[in-house]
């Protein structure tokens, strides 16, 4: 069965074989033929494209399909080798996208919300005209592609506008940033600057680099964000200081050593923001310098007094270093630091009895201090000596007092919020010292249920 296929198979070929060859010949002179007419159609239809824009501009409102056709034109071909060196088509290009962002932007001027078909209008604009920029030889040439980016720059700063408007972060920095691109075209080229100071370009790179961080484009705003700080950028609304805090935060994960000297760099030369004394202490509190944070945490209470969220940060700084003397067995360091944490949690309290942070941070204070004394007790358990039994329960009884101290600021805790973990185990485990077994299995089943 197989040998009579292959037989039937050739029988066929052999039948065909002078039809096939003719065919052959002509197929493959008709791509040589093609290929040479193809290969002298690109010029052409740069031209024609020419030509139709030339067609709609006569008659903006009555054209405006020569409009589309010289565009789909132009997009065909303008990446062919045969024309993609040349000045013409890049100028073109350039020419028929800013009259399709011209198109664009009166949808924009009659309603802000409207969609638009070609966004990146403007965009494209640039990139072509930027291209053209490039193989302009002649003075006349680059005199053209002066005048078709300045109607660039103002396509972009418009659909720039419009993005931002509507949270269109990455749109709104593309644009904003091409006005910044047209503005350095166009001077090195010798023309008029469309941003026409220092403080111009300074405002400009500003929005584009906000824009770009609200965008996440985190390399294009770092960018933009170290020429601000190189240029000494600032103004009344702050803006200094926003470039510092925003460079720390850029280099806080990928570069340590340039956060921190932007973050110092803005705090000296902005001392009053609060958002940059707040972003260094965090900083601080990240790599564990606590007792530098204490002088920080106190001028931020200055400068927000109502801000309960400081209070608690120190009550927890002081905390933190009432444990490490703790461990050192410096008692009466130890005790400075728990009653400067306990007066900054009670500051809270006295503001907002229900906060749930000075609450539990209260009860975890004195718990932790009940521990520190039941590892004293521990040491005494085994001497019962009249004087030996005397400190045991004197210490017993103290640990129990911290433990009653405890107990309220976790009850209160737990009632703001029912589901903390940390919390119930704290209830569990004091209920169960005080022999109330009936309250700590209930919370007990409680922490189980939320597993």
């Amino acid at each position: 069965m197989k040998s009579n296929l292959i037989f039937f198979s050739l029988s066929i070929k052999l039948k065909h074989h002078s039809k096939m060859k003719n065919l052959i010949l002509f197929t493959l002179f008709s791509l040589l033929t093609s290929g040479l007419s193809f290969a002298q159609e690109p010029e052409k239809d740069v031209k024609k494209a020419d030509r139709l824009l030339g067609l709609y501009l006569l008659d903006t409102k009555g054209n405006k399909e020569k409009l589309e056709e010289a565009k789909k034109l132009i997009d065909g071909v303008y990446t062919n080798e045969a024309v993609a060196g040349m000045f013409k088509t890049w100028l073109v290009r350039g020419n028929i996208y800013n009259e399709v962002a011209g198109m664009e932007n009166t949808k924009l001027v009659l309603n802000a919300k409207a969609k638009l078909d070609n966004a990146n209008a403007p965009v494209i604009a640039l990139e072509s005209l930027t291209k053209a920029m490039s193989l302009a030889v002649k003075g006349y040439e680059k005199k053209d592609v002066i005048a078709s980016l300045q109607e660039t720059s103002q396509y972009l700063n418009n659909f720039g506008s419009n993005a931002y408007n509507n949270n269109d972060f990455t749109g709104a920095y593309k644009n904003f940033g091409g006005v910044l691109k047209v503005d350095k075209l166009i001077t090195e080229a010798g023309g008029k600057a469309i941003l026409q100071s220092k403080d111009d370009v300074n405002r400009q790179t500003y929005i584009t680099a906000i824009c770009a961080l609200s965008a996440k484009a985190d390399d294009d705003a770092r960018l933009y964000f170290e020429e601000l700080a190189a240029a000494n950028y600032t103004d009344s609304t702050g803006a200094g200081a926003v470039v510092f805090e925003s460079l720390y935060k850029l280099y806080e994960s990928k570069d340590n050593a340039k956060a921190e000297k932007y973050l110092s760099e803005g705090r000296t030369k902005y001392p009053e923001e609060t958002n940059l004394l707040f972003a260094e202490i965090n900083h601080f509190l990240k790599l564990g310098k606590l007792d530098e944070l204490i002088g920080k945490l106190k001028m931020a209470i200055e400068k927000e007094p109502n801000n309960m969220s400081i209070y608690n940060t120190l009550g927890n700084v002081y905390d933190n270093l009432c444990q490490k003397e703790w461990e050192k067995g410096d008692m009466v360091k130890a005790d400075e630091y728990f009653n400067e944490s306990l007066k900054n949690y009670a500051q809270v309290l006295a503001k907002d009895p229900n906060n749930g942070t000075a609450l539990y941070s209260s009860g975890a204070l004195y718990y932790n201090k009940a521990a520190i004394i039941s590892k004293e007790a521990n040491k005494l358990a085994n001497d019962y000596t009249k004087d030996g039994t005397r400190k045991y329960n004197e210490k017993k009884a103290e640990m129990e007092s911290y433990f009653d101290k405890a107990l309220p600021y976790f009850e209160r805790a737990d009632v703001v919020d029912n589901k903390d973990v940390n919390t119930l185990i704290a209830l569990k485990e004091i209920y169960a010292k005080k022999g109330n077994f009936e309250k700590s299995n209930a919370a007990k089943a409680r922490l189980e249920a939320l597993k």
